[in-house]
């Protein structure tokens, strides 16, 4: 299994990386692409968004079982 530190650092950079774009490239940009691609990072972020809280949420319940232990 991935070490959680190393999947939650991949799923930061994922996040970041996309709203880099969406800096670079959005509708406030100088040459913004066209609107689909736009909504498709914007569905992106929101989606790794979604599983980071997922999976902390995850690994704190899994942390509570053992210590329950």
């Amino acid at each position: 299994m991935t070490e959680p530190s190393e999947m939650i650092s991949w799923l930061e950079r994922r996040i970041s990386s996309a709203m880099t774009w969406l800096d670079d490239h959005g509708k406030g940009s100088k040459k913004p692409r066209p609107d689909h691609e736009i909504e498709t990072k914007e569905y992106d972020i929101a989606r790794f968004e979604e599983i980071k809280g997922a999976y902390l949420k995850t690994l704190k319940k899994r942390e509570q079982v053992v210590q329950c232990q």
